[in-house]
C-alpha cells in the first residue's frame, strides 16, 4: 500500500510540475498585450501593403486596447524587414505584413538571404490581392482565352510587361505562359507605373497589374480588361472571370498576411487569428479591403501555414522555370 502512495505522491507531484512549467506560457497569453505592438511593414509608405498594414493596425489596436506601431522597413524584395522580425522575439510584440513574396517567392530569388521560411510562423491570412489581366485599348482579345489564342497564332510576336523580374506579376504570367506552351517575351519594369503609361501608348500588349492602380484606366477606357487574377471574383468587376475559371490550374495567388517569428507562443498566435478573423468578418472591413484591392480570405493558423508549406516549392519551381535573379 505505503508503495502505490508513493507512486500516486510522485504523479501528482509531476502534474504539478508540468502545470507550474505551462503556467507562464498560459499567463502571458492572457495577459497579452500588455505593451505596444510593432507591426513591420516591408514597403515603402503609401503603397498597398503599407495601406493594409495601418488598417490591421488600428483594429488591433481597439480591439486590443493596445498601441500598435507600424514601421517601414523596404529593401530586398521584403526580406530585409522579413530578416529583422525572425531575428526580434518570439513574444508577439514584433509581428510583420508577409506577402507571398515574403513566404514564397523572395526567398528562391535571392542568394544569402536573411531568413527562411520557417523562421516566420503564419499568423492570419488576409486575403488575396486583386490583378488584373490588362492589354492595350487595341489588343485583339476580349478575354483570357483570346489572349492566349492570339499569343499562341504569333510567336514572339506580341510582349509583356511586369514591375520586376520575379514580382508576382510577372511569375504567374511565366505560369500560363508554362501551362499554355506560348512564347511570349518579358519586358520588366521598375515598378508598375512606367509599364502601365507604356501599355497605354501601345508600346506593352499586356500585363497583370493591382488593381489599386489599373482599375481607374480601365474605367477611362485607357486600358482594356480581360479577367481577374484572384481566388473568386471581385466586387471592383464582378462581370469579369478569374484566370483560373479559364485555366484551373493557374491557382497561385497574390496574398497578404500577418507573420511573427518562429516561437511565438501558440496561445498568442491563437488570440491574433482570432481577432484578426474577426474583423475580417465584419462587412465594413471587408468593403474597406475591397476598395484597395484585397478580397478578405480569412484563415486559421493550421490552414494558413500549411497552405504557405504547399506552396513555397510551386513558387521555388516558377522562379526557376522564369529564369528570374534579383536585381
Amino acid at each position: 500500500m505505503n508503495h502505490f502512495l508513493g507512486r500516486r505522491d510522485a504523479l501528482r507531484v509531476l502534474l504539478a510540475s508540468l502545470a507550474a512549467t505551462q503556467f507562464p506560457v498560459t499567463a502571458f497569453a492572457a495577459d497579452y498585450p500588455d505593451k505596444p505592438i510593432h507591426l513591420l511593414v516591408p514597403f515603402p509608405p503609401g503603397g498597398l501593403t503599407d495601406v493594409l498594414g495601418r488598417m490591421v493596425g488600428e483594429r488591433l489596436r481597439k480591439s486590443l486596447n493596445q498601441a500598435v506601431v507600424v514601421e517601414n522597413k523596404p529593401g530586398a524584395g521584403t526580406l530585409l524587414g522579413a530578416g529583422a522580425v525572425a531575428k526580434a522575439p518570439a513574444d508577439g510584440y514584433s509581428l510583420m505584413v508577409a506577402t507571398s513574396t515574403t513566404l514564397g517567392i523572395s526567398p528562391f530569388l535571392y542568394e544569402n538571404t536573411p531568413f527562411k521560411i520557417s523562421d516566420l510562423t503564419g499568423v492570419a491570412m488576409l486575403g488575396d490581392v486583386t490583378l488584373l489581366l490588362v492589354t492595350r485599348p487595341d489588343f485583339p482579345a476580349a478575354n483570357a482565352a483570346e489572349l492566349v489564342a492570339a499569343v499562341r497564332a504569333k510567336p514572339g510576336g506580341y510582349n509583356f510587361a511586369s514591375p520586376g523580374s520575379g514580382t508576382v506579376h510577372h511569375l504567374l504570367i511565366e505560369m500560363l505562359k508554362a501551362q499554355e506552351n506560348l512564347n511570349v517575351p518579358h519586358v520588366p519594369y521598375q515598378g508598375s507605373g512606367p509599364a502601365l503609361t507604356d501599355m497605354m501608348t501601345g508600346r506593352i500588349d499586356f500585363m497583370l497589374i493591382d488593381a489599386s492602380i489599373g482599375m481607374p484606366q480601365v474605367r477611362a477606357n485607357k486600358i482594356k480588361l480581360l479577367a481577374i487574377a484572384a481566388s473568386k471574383r471581385s466586387a471592383l468587376a464582378p462581370e469579369t472571370p478569374t484566370l483560373n475559371e479559364t485555366y484551373p490550374k493557374l491557382d497561385l495567388q497574390a496574398w497578404q498576411s500577418i507573420a511573427a517569428p518562429a516561437g511565438t507562443p501558440p496561445a498568442i498566435v491563437a488570440k491574433l487569428n482570432a481577432e484578426i478573423n474577426r474583423e475580417l468578418a465584419t462587412p465594413e472591413f471587408r468593403a474597406e479591403l475591397s476598395k484597395v484591392g484585397l478580397e478578405a480570405r480569412p484563415m486559421g493558423v493550421v490552414e494558413f501555414n500549411e497552405m504557405i508549406r504547399k506552396d513555397a516549392p510551386r513558387w521555388a519551381e516558377l522562379v526557376k522555370l522564369s529564369g528570374a535573379k534579383a536585381n
